[in-house]
């Protein structure tokens, strides 16, 4: 790499972890062409671990702290970052931030209740929110766990998928958002309890950037928890919609004619559906739990834990069998890709054999027409001495005529021309 050109080639987390603790973030910032700050968010993006403040300082005295260890990756963990690339995470829990910036042995006081990484302050996220026709918050924010659910419902969402995810992660399973360019994906939901399948002006609720994802035996899982919808009957007042079994008797006999009518609109349920689904599109596994109430899904943790358990050596044999056959239509379709482009060659240099022969053959021909018309002039010429002076004027002046007419093809140059086969490829 020249002097003062920054690098561009990809670097592990091991690598970074080595750098981050020989020289400062400012000097590493410009070994990769970024500023400190951000060199300091993709250690955390990594999670290297970095020297706490002052660290420098207390190197020149002989009294730094000792080097943690790197921790070892967890699966999802991203291992390697290429300058100029997009970090994958924007906002890392205060948690993490604080473990890997400056480690620390003073242990963190415990909440009086204790939320998932995923979890913490995300609550202003989800209520900073688009209106939707079905009620159910659609934030601005996207990249936010995978939660759905209505204004009125969301205490009890995100308090639910906090019992399941740390239920999940005491049986060691990591629960994170899953990691950019890795072909994750999350499918759509249908919120309804009661879809109809032809309803083409159904709109789909919202949906986070990223899946939320547990790694149970290495296989992503991934995991939605959403409120289900509706059909409740809806009356027209006063520009408004209204349940009608809101609407007093009084208010019912009030509110008749054309200016109220009455239909049937999706409304938040209070009802909640945890959807759970193999993250890797090569094997479509879908499982469901609907329970009546978010307290209810916290007591049915257990069971989900065991049966996602139970799940986790299935998945990871139907990946493994179904990467293998990928793999086999990928080379199939190599294979069908070299042979269509094989036989597009024969049939390219077939034309072009055949169109060289043509060219020569028409040559040729061109040739022994010009060398019929010399003769012919020839003898033209012979004969016209035997002609009196008027007409052997008259017929020279024609033979003249007759000559720039038809001119004449000289065999060698007719052959220049000409092109071999292999010259029109």
């Amino acid at each position: 790499m020249n002097e003062g050109a920054a690098r561009t080639e990809p670097v592990t987390r091991e690598e970074l972890f080595e750098l981050a603790w020989k020289e400062p973030m400012l000097r590493l910032g410009e070994r990769f062409g970024v500023s400190s700050s951000y060199m300091a968010r993709v250690c955390t993006e990594l999670r290297v671990p970095r020297p706490p403040r002052g660290y420098w300082a207390q190197l020149e005295y002989g009294k730094a702290p000792t080097r943690p260890a790197l921790p070892a990756a967890r699966p999802g963990d991203v291992t390697t970052w290429s300058p100029g690339s997009t970090l994958a995470t924007s906002w890392p829990p205060a948690r993490v931030r604080a473990s890997l910036v400056e480690p620390t042995t003073r242990r963190r006081k415990a909440s009086l209740v204790e939320r998932h990484e995923l979890l913490e302050g995300v609550k202003p996220f989800f209520l900073k929110s688009r209106e939707s026709e079905h009620g159910l918050l659609r934030p601005f924010k996207r990249m936010l766990v995978d939660i759905i659910a209505s204004e009125e419902q969301l205490d009890a969402a995100l308090d639910a998928a906090n019992v399941l995810f740390l239920a999940l992660e005491a049986q060691g399973h990591r629960v994170a958002l899953a990691p950019v360019n890795t072909g994750l994906r999350r499918p759509q939901v249908d919120e309804r309890e009661a879809s109809r399948k032809h309803d083409q002006y159904h709109a789909s609720p919202w949906a986070p950037d990223r899946a939320t994802v547990v790694y149970i035996a290495a296989v992503p899982i991934g995991l939605t928890l959403f409120e289900m919808t509706e059909e409740v009957e809806m009356m027209y007042v006063r520009g408004d919609y209204v349940p009608v079994k809101t609407l007093s008797a009084t208010q019912l006999r009030m509110f008749r004619g054309p200016a109220h009518w009455t239909t049937h609109k999706p409304r938040p349920s209070g009802r909640f559906c945890l959807q759970a689904y193999c993250a890797d599109p090569l094997v479509p596994w879908r499982k469901q739990w609907r329970v009546a109430s978010g307290p209810a899904l916290g007591a049915l943790v257990p069971a989900v834990v065991s049966e996602l358990e139970a799940e986790g050596p299935s998945l990871a044999h139907q990946l493994v069998e179904a990467a293998a056959r990928a793999e086999a239509r990928r080379r199939a379709r190599e294979d069908e890709v070299r042979r269509d482009e094989e036989e597009r060659e024969r049939a390219r240099q077939a034309k072009a054999r055949q169109q060289a022969r043509a060219d020569l053959l028409a040559a040729i021909d061109a040739w022994d027409q010009a060398r019929r018309v010399q003769d012919w002039l020839s003898l033209v010429e012979k004969q016209v001495e035997d002609l009196s002076p008027a007409d052997r004027e008259q017929v020279l002046g024609r033979l003249q005529d007759a000559k720039s007419l038809v001119g004449g093809e000289d065999a060698l140059m007719l052959l220049k021309r000409w092109k071999a086969p292999d010259e029109r490829l």
